[in-house]
């Protein structure tokens, strides 16, 4: 019975080296799993409260750019309109010069050329008149001196 009872020692040794063995893979195993379902958990909830974050401090920003969109938007539309009232002013400004020039311009020029052409048709007639005083002086110094000299000789 020895034998017995040295097998039932080993086999109650074994039993407790075997249940020891598998107690810690099993508590290695559990602690890993529970570990990483500690992990995942932690993660996600910090993703939540991220996230949760995030949004919080996003959202004035998402508001003050909702309102810039439509500060944009506005001034678009007054741009536009500026656009309009200028083109509408370049239009109105080459009709009040093409009227300016009609007006005012084109008979301004139509009387300096009248007077341009008056005086220069003036100038012509006097022009010849001139040369034929220019001849007739000539004329008149030559009858003078031929008289001086007759007048000399007679003295």
């Amino acid at each position: 019975m020895v034998d017995r009872e040295m097998l039932a020692a080993i086999e109650d040794l074994l039993d407790r080296k075997l249940e020891e063995k598998l107690e810690e893979k099993l508590d290695k195993k559990l602690e890993e799993k529970l570990e990483e379902k500690l992990d995942k958990k932690l993660e996600e909830k910090l993703n939540k409260k991220l996230d949760q974050k995030f949004d919080e401090k996003l959202k004035p920003i998402n508001i003050k750019l909702d309102n810039l969109e439509i500060s944009v938007k506005k001034l678009d539309e007054r741009t536009s309109r500026l656009e309009a009232s200028v083109e509408k002013l370049e239009d109105d400004m080459t009709y009040v010069k093409v009227v300016q020039l009609e007006n005012n311009v084109i008979p301004r020029l139509s009387t300096i050329e009248k007077c341009y052409i008056d005086t220069s048709d003036r100038y012509l007639e006097r022009a010849e008149q001139i040369d034929r005083m220019d001849m007739d002086i000539s004329v008149l110094k030559q009858v003078v001196i031929s008289h001086s000299e007759q007048l000399k000789k007679v003295q």
